[in-house]
């Protein structure tokens, strides 16, 4: 036993020595073994100890003195084994024998074994090789039930321990996540029955009781034998076990929720019946897919992956007659065309055979497109092939004899149309085919041509557009063309699409509409000044019934003044006549006794009145000019001071009862204005002003300027205006009769 254990160690150990007794030991085994079986490493107190165990190096036992520098070896033993991180390593404490105490108080702080200083080397080379041997043993058993630990929890099946006990020892996550539980509340030492009643909260359980459920699990369990079963659960969950006891009495179980293969087993009778009839089906549409293979009027070949004849119809051996030998299961696609080449299938290959057969070769093993392929007697094939999901290819050979001679008759017709058309790449928008006619019209060379695009055909001036990309969408749009000379065109398009060459093109006719869409804007602009003299007519005669309207108007309110001048006439004429002759019949009585006096005061009241009825005429007749737009004003220098000087001198003359306040050293030495008009309004406003206000003698008048104008403010202390009629102060010339015992102020006084 020794001896096989003593082999299954490593050939070199570390041991790793603390305290001088420790040293010396380690001296003695160097010279014992000669320094070939065991490494040693030496610390000189308890921390260098604990630094160096830490380090992980290759350490496989401690030797340490009971009594260190800096420490004890109880103290070493708690801080090395209380460490997580630290090593399992045997610890031997070097102690006397006879102290017990200090040796009890070592193996319960974790060492291994403790020696006596004075212990035999063989006997302690033995004690330390069983030491490491059994720690190794220790080490791996760790390791394997960690390895079991893991198996187990891995498993896609839930697996169980039981004890004699019926008590639970180990379970893995999946055990409780087969019955729907949360794997924290299964727990070590639970019985069956506590388990049972956990699933029974979630369904968990088959439709039985509780009694019958646990006797039906003692029974399951009294044999030897492992025992299967299978439990359909309340949830609808199918769960299928395994039972078998252990050794102890116990059991241990595994438990799988087959719940989809129990379905799966239900149907599969099903699936097989489906099965057979879709075979029987799959072979109906075999012997219908091989009919049609041979009724499409396409010849069609089937090859495997080494591009060998699986399949054909007999449309594809018609095709290719010329070439001589049948075509048989088997046979290489390159055998088959070397015969074709060799009597003459394919005219095109003559005189280059091989080279011919190399590039078909690389087109068959790497198809893109598809391709015209020409034979005897100017027959054309189009050729279509493509690779399978299995390595192998489908050929496709449909004869295009008719469409080539269509293609014949409409290049023919293309070269010779009269009408400018050409054949562009929509992708590239660069020109693949022009007509002579494009040729003549635009005046470039055909290599020149056939270099340019859509978009080098647009003046400079125009900006880099896509047009042409969308055949059909540019359809009946006018665009602008260079032509070689460098004179712009207008161009009317009529696009369609093709495939040419087996690319996207599209096929557009160009005609030239510059001269129509001159004659165009010629006729529009004509249009656009007769509308225009239409609206200007039209805008004239509005403006002369708006005219006319206003001249009504105007004589409307012309009439109405002509009515309001005969009662103001009669209002107001009638006093200063009344005075005039009063004064008059006074003279004429006192002819006989004039004085001086006398005369001089009748003789001012008469030239009062002829004054004041030279004022109203001159007020008439302004308003009536204005009334008609026919006043005429002539601007020139004048004093606007000496101006409301002199008028308020001359009302002052005739009115002595009344006194002008002037306020007017704001006003400038000289205006631009009519000095006759201007008269004119002062002497109405200072003549109103007067006569409204026969109670209150003062006429204050205020001039003053800002950096335009000239302003001038009159105001009395008379009765006012009625609010009544100020809106119609700056109307025409009127006179409302006054109110009872008030004397209102008559409005169109200036």
């Amino acid at each position: 036993m020794t001896s096989a254990t003593n082999s299954a160690l490593p050939q070199r150990q570390t041991l790793l020595l603390i305290g001088n007794v420790a040293l010396r030991l380690g001296s003695a085994i160097d010279r014992h073994t000669g320094g070939e079986r065991l490494g040693l490493v030496r610390a000189e107190d308890g921390r260098a100890g604990l630094a160096l165990a830490d380090t992980g190096c290759a350490l496989h036992l401690i030797i340490l003195d009971m009594t260190l520098p800096d420490m004890s070896a109880v103290e070493f033993c708690r801080t090395l084994r209380e460490d997580p991180a630290a090593p399992a390593l045997p610890i031997i404490v070097v102690a006397p024998a006879e102290d017990v105490e200090l040796r009890i108080a070592a193996f319960a702080a974790g060492c291994t074994d403790c020696v006596a200083p004075a212990t035999p080397i063989a006997e302690l080379l033995a004690r330390i090789d069983a030491h490491i041997a059994t720690s190794g043993a220790h080490t791996q058993l760790l390791q394997r039930n960690e390895q079991l630990h893991t198996a187990l929890a891995s498993l896609g099946h839930g697996v169980c321990f039981f004890d004699r006990d019926g008590r639970l020892i180990f379970s893995n996550r999946r055990y409780a996540e087969v019955y729907g539980l949360d794997p924290s509340v299964i727990r070590r030492g639970q019985t069956l029955e506590e388990i049972l009643a956990l699933r029974r909260q979630v369904d968990s359980c088959p439709r039985m009781t509780v009694a019958e459920y646990l006797s039906w699990a003692e029974e399951t369990n009294a044999g030897d034998k492992p025992q299967t079963w299978v439990l359909e659960l309340k949830s609808g969950k199918v769960v299928r076990g395994h039972h078998q006891r252990t050794a102890d009495g116990g059991w241990v179980s595994t438990h799988e929720d087959i719940t989809q293969a129990w379905k799966a087993e239900k149907a599969l009778a099903e699936a097989h019946a489906q099965a057979a009839h879709a075979e029987q089906q799959a072979r109906a549409a075999h012997a219908r897919l091989l009919d049609a293979f041979e009724v499409v009027p396409e010849g069609l070949a089937l090859f495997d992956a080494e591009d060998r004849f699986v399949l054909w119809n007999r449309r594809y051996e018609q095709i290719y007659t010329e070439s001589g030998s049948q075509i048989f299961k088997g046979m290489s696609f390159e055998d088959r065309l070397r015969a074709g080449l060799k009597h003459g299938q394919y005219p095109e290959a003559v005189g280059r055979e091989e080279q011919r057969l190399a590039e078909r070769l690389a087109l068959h093993a790497a198809p893109k497109s598809a391709h015209d392929q020409r034979l005897p007697e100017n027959r054309w094939i189009r050729v279509d092939e493509r690779r399978t999901s299995d390595g192998g290819s489908v050929g496709i050979r449909v004869d295009i004899t008719d469409l080539k001679q269509r293609e014949a008759s409409f290049r023919l017709l293309f070269e010779s149309n009269p009408v400018p058309m050409c054949v562009y790449d929509c992708e590239t928008l660069g020109f693949i085919d022009v007509n002579q006619a494009t040729l003549d019209h635009y005046g470039y060379s055909r290599d020149r041509f056939l270099s340019m695009t859509l978009v080098d055909m647009r003046p400079g001036d125009e900006p880099n557009v896509g047009e042409g990309r969308d055949a059909e969408r540019g359809s009946g749009e006018v665009w602008r063309h260079l032509k070689a000379d460098g004179t712009v065109i207008e161009v009317m398009i009529y696009s369609s699409r093709l495939n040419c060459k087996s690319r996207a093109a599209a096929l557009i006719a160009l005609v030239d509409v510059t001269e129509r869409k001159r004659a165009e804007a010629a006729l529009l602009q004509h249009r656009d000044i007769l509308e225009e003299t239409v609206r200007s007519r039209t805008a004239e005669l509005a403006r002369q019934a708006e005219e006319l309207e206003r001249m009504l108007e105007q004589e409307r309110q012309i009439n109405e003044l002509q009515r309001q001048f005969v009662a103001m006439a009669s209002h107001e004429f009638r006093t200063p006549l009344a005075i005039i002759d009063g004064a008059a019949q006074r003279l004429v009585r006192r002819k006989g006794g004039l004085t001086p006096d006398f005369l001089a005061e009748k003789t001012d009241q008469i030239r009062a009145s002829v004054s004041r009825m030279l004022e109203l005429m001159e007020s008439i007749l302004a308003a009536g000019r204005l009334d008609h737009g026919r006043i005429d004003v002539e601007l020139v220098p004048c004093s606007l001071a000496e101006v409301i000087t002199t008028c308020s001198k001359h009302q002052q003359s005739i009115r002595k009862s009344h006194r002008f306040l002037l306020d007017l050293v704001r006003l400038p030495p000289s205006i631009e204005a009519d000095r006759p008009a201007l008269e004119q309004v002062f002497t109405n406003l200072f003549s109103n002003a007067v006569k409204y206000a026969p109670n209150a003698p003062n006429v204050h008048v205020v001039g003053w300027r800002d950096e335009q104008y000239a302003y001038a403010s009159v105001r009395d202390e008379g009765i006012g205006i009625d609010p009544m009629i100020c809106r119609e102060c700056f109307s025409g010339i009127s006179a409302p009769e006054p109110r009872q015992g008030s004397r209102a102020r008559a409005s169109g006084s200036i």
